[in-house]
This record gives C-alpha cells, sequence and structure tokens, in this order.
C-alpha cells in the first residue's frame, strides 16, 4: 500500500507501507503442501507400477502359450506321419520290422521316427526324425538314421531358451498291438515279425512342461496324443 511521505523539491514522494499478515506461506504451510504432494505422487506412481505389471503379465500368458502351441503344432504334424513311403511297383517296405519308423526311447526323453519325404520308396538319412528334451530346450532332428540313439544326429531348437525354460518333456507310446494269429493279444509288439500276423495302431502321449525364464512363478503344462496315420501291419 502507498502512502504519502512529504514533498522532495516540490516532488511528492510515495512510501510502501506493509500489513501483517502478508508475510507468506509459514512452514507448517509448506510442509502440509508437500507431504499432499508426496501422496498424490505416491498414487500415480503406483497405479504406474500396476499397469506396468498387468501389461507384463498378459505378454508372459500370451507369449507362453503361443510358443508351447507352436512346439505341440510341430511335434503333432510331424509325427503324424511316422512310417508313409509310397510303394512302387516292385518295392519292399523298409518296414519289415517293428522300432524302424517309430521309436520312444525308454528315460532319454525322446522319441525318434521317418518317413518318406520325397517319395521315391526309400528313407534316406535325412528323412530321420525326433523330438527330445535337451538342456532346458525341445529340439527337432533333420538328419541321422539312428533310431535308438538320441544323441547322433542333426538337432535344430524348436522353443526359444531366451525366453522359456522346458522343464519336463515326457513321451509315451501308446500303441495297441496285436498278434492275428496267436491265441492272445499283447499290448506290446514283438520286434521282429517272424511268421505272425502283427497289427499295431500307434500312438504317441506326451507332456511337456515349461516356465518363463525370467519369472519362474509364470508355468504351463500341456498334454497331447497323436494318432499314428499308418498303422503297422504284417505277416
Amino acid at each position: 500500500m502507498l502512502r504519502y511521505a512529504g514533498r522532495l523539491c516540490g516532488v511528492p514522494i510515495m512510501r510502501r507501507s506493509y500489513r501483517s499478515g502478508e508475510s507468506g506461506f509459514t512452514l507448517i504451510e509448506l510442509m502440509i503442501g508437500l507431504l499432499i504432494g508426496l501422496i498424490v505422487l505416491s498414487g500415480a506412481t503406483y497405479i504406474f507400477v500396476i499397469t506396468v505389471k498387468s501389461s507384463r503379465d498378459v505378454m508372459y500368458s500370451a507369449r507362453l502359450n503361443q510358443e508351447l502351441a507352436a512346439a505341440v503344432s510341430i511335434i503333432e504334424g510331424d509325427i503324424r506321419r511316422a512310417g508313409s513311403w509310397r510303394q512302387a511297383s516292385g518295392n519292399t517296405s523298409p518296414y519289415d520290422d517293428m522300432g524302424k519308423d517309430f521309436n520312444v526311447v525308454s528315460g532319454a526323453n525322446c522319441v525318434l521316427y521317418n518317413y518318406d519325404e520325397d517319395n521315391d520308396s526309400a528313407i534316406a538319412s535325412d528323412e530321420y526324425r525326433g523330438v527330445k528334451l535337451d538342456d532346458s530346450v525341445l529340439k527337432f532332428k533333420t538328419s541321422g538314421n539312428d533310431m535308438s540313439d538320441c544323441t547322433t544326429g542333426q538337432w535344430d531348437p524348436i522353443t526359444d531358451d531366451n525366453f522359456m525354460t522346458i522343464t519336463d518333456a515326457t513321451f509315451v507310446d501308446q500303441s495297441v498291438c496285436t498278434v492275428i494269429t496267436s491265441t492272445t493279444s499283447s499290448a506290446v509288439c514283438p520286434a521282429a515279425v517272424g511268421t505272425d500276423e502283427v497289427r499295431s495302431v500307434r500312438e504317441l502321449a506326451f507332456t511337456i512342461s515349461a516356465e518363463v525364464k525370467s519369472d519362474t512363478s509364470w508355468k504351463k503344462t500341456v498334454q497331447e496324443s497323436v494318432r499314428i496315420r499308418n498303422d503297422f501291419y504284417a505277416h
């Protein structure tokens, strides 16, 4: 507030006066303001963290489902072809004995099989396939003609070990076999057919368990079975 203070050389002099109570915020008022600001900031931070975590959880769940679904699709789609070959005139079947086109290797978390991919009536070394668990990764066999050893041949990963860890992969042969000329039927076919007529309806059951590598609380297990289209029949 301005008030008259006299004249200097004929010029009036004005002087500012102050009232009590116009000195600004008190320390208590500043502290209360800071506290309210911190409460608002904490609430905004909490909402942000919850939103980020929710988005991450949705991403983990969706990707884990997608990765396992892709692996299962590869296994099911390929193993259905086990034992298929092009029968041309004069050709002898390469599958005269059991175990030459399909074999679940006991205790090895592995299944081996093969088929005539190029339809040339023969099984080449690059037409042998397999799936196994190796060092927390599912691997797919692309070459190598051993039908009993899961350590030989070329194996390529089909799951991303940077994202998820395969904790278990179990393969179970659920084939049903009938020896036709015998008085009784057997659930296990003989290794060699011999003179008996044999029909085997082959089916593979498998269980795959996985978890997200960066957050092991996210886990998933899939259980599937696949019916091999080609029954084994020989006499």
